[in-house]
């Protein structure tokens, strides 16, 4: 590269561990004029850096890339749906596997077989989920889900059911919730760490029908299963929404040459990045430029990017 660059990474405290090596990689890794610049910013989940935040300041052109969690969020930005107002123009670099799944568990006990049943019977479900707030992902993604079944976190209210909110999915305030008999049910991500209880305690998952599924999709959020593999005593694969991965992302205009280099930068250093799978397998970097169980690909990858994986043999 002929001209100084200055590149700048938005991430959140949980990511800019990956922002350093990726960033350190690539500024080592090619021969760039001494005037070149990396800023590697770093904020909470509720600064500009976290949630919404990185689509909508790499969509300005503020950072040149940034990260998005779940994958669905940063394709909601590409569509220009959810909380965004209009398409972002965004495109991938790839994407960092951490797997989960968003998916609801009920006690047998009350008699709920499906999501549909809550409606229909107007059952008092008291519900354990995350925190409501401005601009949380999980719970819009929550409220969708219901939403497409025709209610509503206020209509289980009226119906005499309680919503228990949890800061964190693996909290104590949701342990004690679910063994105590406190809460009927669960709805969040984050299912690795609060799914065994629930499971020890005789909660059953309950899968998502196609209708949900697809407003899902048009939101950004693709689905998964949780399987056997995941869970041994499953009576049976359950359809849910993916809520996995960190896609890494740039604005469609930046240059093919830049792009090309991060995704030969992420290429050397991916041994040493933290991932997590639900097996506790490394990233390969075949699954981050094609994506994968822990984190879909499911916006565009840069013609930068794409060209140099496919120059290795990644992509086709």
């Amino acid at each position: 590269m002929d001209k100084p660059i200055k590149l700048s990474i938005a991430a959140t405290s949980k990511r800019v561990d990956i922002a350093n090596v990726v960033g350190y990689t690539f500024f080592n890794s090619i021969e760039l004029p001494r005037q070149s610049q990396l800023d590697i910013a770093m904020g909470w989940r509720d600064s500009e850096l976290g949630g919404t935040g990185p689509a909508l300041l790499v969509g300005n052109k503020k950072y040149t890339f940034g990260f998005g969690n779940p994958v669905g969020l940063s394709a909601m930005a590409y569509l220009g749906c959810g909380f965004y107002k209009k398409k972002i123009p965004l495109r991938a670099i790839g994407v960092f596997p951490t797997w989960d799944r968003l998916i609801f568990a009920v006690r047998p006990d009350i008699g709920i077989r499906s999501l549909e049943d809550i409606k229909k019977q107007k059952y008092p479900l008291r519900i354990s989920t995350r925190r409501r707030g401005k601009l949380a992902t999980t719970i819009y993604a929550i409220e969708a889900v219901l939403k497409a079944y025709g209610m509503s976190y206020r209509d289980i209210e009226k119906w005499g059911g309680k919503i228990i909110e949890a800061p964190n999915p693996s909290g104590p305030e949701r342990r004690d919730a679910i063994l105590s008999g406190t809460a009927d049910a669960v709805f969040d991500e984050g299912v690795k760490s609060w799914g065994p209880t629930a499971l020890k305690a005789g909660m059953r998952f309950l899968p998502i029908d196609d209708n949900a599924i697809k407003h899902m999709a048009k939101l950004g959020f693709p689905s998964a299963m949780l399987t056997r593999k995941h869970y041994p005593k499953l009576d049976q694969a359950i359809r849910c929404v993916d809520f996995s991965g960190w896609t890494f992302f740039c604005h469609a205009d930046l240059s093919d040459k830049v792009a090309y280099h991060m995704a030969r930068a992420v290429d050397l250093c991916h041994k040493h990045i933290p991932v997590d799978h639900f097996d506790k397998r490394p990233m390969t970097i075949r699954e981050f430029c094609r994506g994968g169980e822990a984190g879909q690909l499911n916006i565009p990858l840069h013609p930068g990017a794409k060209k140099y994986f496919r120059e290795k043999g990644y992509i086709d």
